[in-house]
């Protein structure tokens, strides 16, 4: 009997679709969201449309849900919505982690001060609450520093800074980053020391405390001083997924911050003294990297993700190994977008997806003025190597045009 899952969520549908396709071929899923259905319909056996930005809608809605039908799993990937997702799971006893290991991973000095107390690796860290003790901090901790909001994701006003003279408009840039329904700290911004080396993330599925790594992407990032990711890289057979000090320390990372059922998204660094964790996420990955981990080894993400909320055992077992990468394209200047077109006949063998990401309409920036939503198009493709799956993305931009002004 196939189960039933409440999903909270879409998201973005360029983003975040691939896994509602993909969890419908094992699983029944009714969707909490915004509006009726669309394109999801033919992926759902149901909908209850209600204000999923408030956690009362979504305890009601689920409790109804419940009520009718035989409710085995509830699954978010919305980090803003994941905590009041996970205090529906406590009430409906269904699988997951309470609604503080949530908060633990959502607050980052929280994540920070429970990595730190089990002794995990990572940057030296500092909350602070003006432009003073953000100057004060660095100087204890030593120039470059990185600033980051303590609540915010998808590296929103997290920035560099090599030396006094450039803090303190880089705490103002970090400090006026918002979104709706972030939470909001006095001590609201992180000082931290700086971890040179490449950055690395790591999916993993977590049963019973198990922790289960699926696959790791290499990171590209632009846009300095700021660390805007635009690009990821997934090698199906990469040796560092089996490097026995990372597979420790996410064993341990896990443990510290009491994360054991779910899925989660780690970020690292590889310094020249070893693996530094940079931020835990409870929740699939983004950028469709996870996208990326399906085509580069065959282990479906959204499945497994079902599987682990509905409290069944995934299946995680590589099919392929190849390499897929994925690169967001950006205009040079702040413009209003009048169209974005592909020529299909001009993208070259290996592409996985081309596709627009703004509307016409829409107003897309560069950092610092836009991040993720500054994007116009993303490109993917698949490969026998790294090598070959970048070039064939650099011929496959030529496929991209925008009409801005």
């Amino acid at each position: 009997m196939r189960p039933l899952l409440i999903l909270v969520g879409i998201g973005y549908e360029p983003h975040r679709g691939y896994l509602l396709r993909s969890i419908a071929h094992t699983t029944d899923v009714w969707l909490l969201d915004h509006n009726p259905p669309t394109w999801e319909t033919p992926h759902i056996v149901g909908c209850t449309p209600t204000d999923i930005r408030n956690g009362e809608n979504i305890r009601k809605a689920a409790e109804d849900v419940a009520a009718r039908h035989q409710v085995d799993g509830i699954l978010c990937w919305d980090e803003l919505k994941m905590e009041n997702t996970a205090r529906v799971a406590e009430k409906l006893n269904l699988p997951g982690v309470p609604p503080d290991t949530i908060d633990r991973c959502r607050d980052k000095h929280r994540t920070r001060t429970a990595l730190d107390n089990a002794g995990v690796p990572q940057p030296r860290s500092i909350a602070v609450d003006s432009p003073a003790a953000a100057a004060a901090a660095a100087d204890r901790i030593g120039y470059p520093v990185v600033l980051k909001p303590r609540a915010l994701g998808a590296s929103m006003g997290v920035t560099l800074v090599k030396d006094p003279t450039d803090l303190a408009d880089a705490y103002a840039h970090t400090r006026a980053q918002e979104v709706d329904q972030a939470r909001h700290y006095d001590f609201g911004v992180l000082v931290e020391e700086f971890a040179d080396g490449p950055e690395f993330s790591v999916d993993s599925c977590v049963v019973d405390g198990k922790v289960t790594p699926l696959f790791l992407a290499r990171k590209t990032s632009g846009f300095a001083p700021y660390f805007e990711e635009v690009g990821h890289t997934v090698d199906g057979a990469d040796p560092l997924l089996a490097d026995p000090d990372l597979r420790t320390l996410l064993d341990t990372a896990h443990r510290a911050l009491a994360f054991d059922s779910g899925m989660t998204h780690i970020e690292l660094r590889h310094t020249a003294t070893g693996w530094s964790v940079i931020e835990v996420n409870c929740r699939l990955g983004g950028d469709l990297v996870p996208f990326l981990g399906h085509a580069a080894t065959g282990i479906d993400p959204g499945q497994v993700a079902a599987a682990v909320a509905c409290g069944r055992t995934p299946d995680t077992t590589a099919t392929r190994s190849t390499v897929a990468a994925i690169r967001f394209l950006y205009p040079d200047a702040a413009v209003t977008v009048d169209a974005v077109h592909i020529d299909e006949s001009l993208l070259p063998k290996g592409i996985l997806l081309a596709a627009p990401l703004a509307e016409p309409g829409t107003e897309v920036a560069p950092p610092p003025a836009g991040h993720v939503w500054g994007r116009y198009a993303m490109v993917a493709a698949t490969g026998a190597t790294a090598a070959e799956c970048q070039a064939t993305v650099d011929a496959a931009t030529g496929a991209v045009s925008l009409v801005a002004r």
